[in-house]
């Protein structure tokens, strides 16, 4: 099944690229600058969907087969917003929504891999903003308790489209969409969520979801502020993760205080 998906997955940029490339080669010299600068344009985005497609099925093989590495660091939170929302900021305003960006005033720092956390961060925003027109995406941090220990709730909040019970099922799931219609209208190779479950495993956390179809979405990434168990990895580990169920459906979700912490920009 794999396999299977994977060749549905790699042919669609690649015919793209074929297509477009023979294109300019039979019809480069009738062509306006303007016409084959468009083309081009779209071989370029082609190419860069095969490449983020490529990178996602390498990442997910690593961890199924326990090779993928952790390099850890004290992160500064605030700092590692920052980062974040000048890099996502014009995909999730693209559909004319707000972008909010919170910060308690004790976030401060954590031990994590900050390259894992801003591709998790990353991943969940570009979703957010995909699925939200004219509304509101926000993305928050809050230092928290559980369990007795230090904890870094990352969330990313949207006003979009929300998921239905039988979505959220297969939420995390390799390959699931969200409905048939989901990869034609907002792109995306399935895998995302996927492995922003296990990087965040991996840290030693988990990611929660709260959703109502029609009412917006919001995703939850639990971390440790002192860093992962030895564990973790080999627990992040194909056969060793239940995706068939993400953490919770609104019963037993965490509740983050929506109230609380400062604009990073003031």
């Amino acid at each position: 099944m794999f396999l299977a998906n994977m060749s549905h997955e790699l042919r669609t940029p690649l015919n793209a690229i074929i297509g477009y490339s023979e294109m300019l080669q039979e019809d480069a010299a009738d062509m306006t600058p303007g016409e084959i600068a468009a083309d081009v344009k779209k071989i370029t985005g082609a190419g860069k969907h095969l490449l983020g497609l490529i990178n996602d099925v390498l990442d997910f093989s690593k961890i199924e087969a326990g090779r993928m590495d952790l390099n850890l660091e004290t992160v500064d939170v605030a700092t590692l917003l920052r980062d974040v929302e000048a890099t996502v900021a014009p995909v999730v305003k693209k559909q004319g929504n707000q972008f909010v960006v919170h910060s308690d005033d004790d976030v401060g720092t954590m031990t994590a891999d900050p390259g894992k956390v801003r591709q998790v961060l990353l991943n969940l925003l570009s979703n957010a903003g995909k699925f939200t027109t004219n509304g509101t995406v926000t993305l928050r941090a809050v230092r928290t308790e559980r369990h007795g220990e230090d904890f870094l709730a990352l969330s990313v909040e949207d006003t979009g489209v929300g998921l239905s019970r039988e979505q959220f099922g297969r939420l995390f799931q390799a390959f699931a969409q969200a409905d048939a219609t989901t990869q034609r209208d907002h792109g995306g190779t399935g895998l995302g969520l996927a492995l922003c479950r296990r990087f965040t495993l991996m840290m030693g956390g988990d990611i929660e979801v709260e959703s109502k179809a029609g009412s917006g979405s919001t995703f939850t990434v639990m971390l440790p502020a002192k860093g992962p168990a030895p564990d973790s990895i080999e627990s992040a580990a194909g056969d060793e993760v239940d995706d068939s169920e993400p953490i919770s459906f609104q019963t037993r979700m965490f509740q983050i205080p929506l109230a609380t912490g400062k604009s990073l920009h003031g």
